[in-house]
């Protein structure tokens, strides 16, 4: 019927061919690379993702539900980042497995920043909603805590406090993370080869001698 109405392209880029969320998180990504997390809308993203206005909003009604979904993707990544870096070492001693998922937390850091970002703000993503988000860090934690458990058993650190020293732990490399993701760090020169002394040098005050 010549009075049909034509499907909306961009909706039916956004729903057939089932990448609406993916195309969504994307789009997101390269905004907040542009203009920062707190200028994000859901509709500029949904333009620049080439799907119609109204699409996204039963997936992301707000901007909140959006960077909660950038949050969730970022935190996989994260996850299978130190994955992939234990793997080869999974027969080492317990120090080096350490040493390796620092530099895997710092090196996926100073590669993705924006995801960083957005993953280090709790104002922008409704953390305790999200079962992805709560799950991958509760695992994060649990690593931690049976590796400075396994070390602490062995003699091998200074302090017997398992929580203080997996929060110090946490703290030193997410300061450290920060640090690099806000441009703290000298312009010149690799970053996570800037890190790696202090990462030394914190190691040495974790472990005794």
């Amino acid at each position: 019927m010549s009075g049909a109405r034509k499907p909306d392209p961009a909706k039916r880029a956004g729903y057939h061919h089932g990448r609406l969320r993916e195309a969504m998180v994307e789009a997101a990504v390269a905004l907040i690379e542009e203009v920062g997390p707190y200028a994000v809308t859901v509709r500029e993203v949904a333009r620049r993702a080439g799907v119609s206005p109204g699409a996204p909003f039963r997936h992301f009604p707000t901007r909140m539900a959006l960077l909660t979904a950038v949050a969730e993707e970022a935190m996989q990544r994260f996850q299978a980042e130190i994955a992939a870096a234990l793997g080869p070492v999974a027969g080492a001693d317990v120090r080096t497995r350490m040493m390796t998922v620092a530099r895997a937390y710092l090196t996926w850091a100073i590669r993705n920043p924006t995801h960083f970002k957005v993953i280090s703000n709790r104002d922008l993503i409704d953390y305790a909603g999200s079962s992805t988000l709560m799950g991958i860090n509760a695992q994060t934690h649990a690593l931690l805590h049976g590796l400075f458990s396994e070390a602490g058993a062995a003699g091998l650190l200074r302090s017997d406090d398992i929580d203080a020293q997996v929060l110090l732990a946490r703290g030193a490399v997410y300061g450290l993370a920060r640090m690099a993701a806000d441009g703290h760090l000298p312009p010149t020169g690799d970053p996570l080869s800037q890190v790696e002394p202090a990462l030394a040098l914190f190691m040495a005050g974790v472990f005794r001698d």
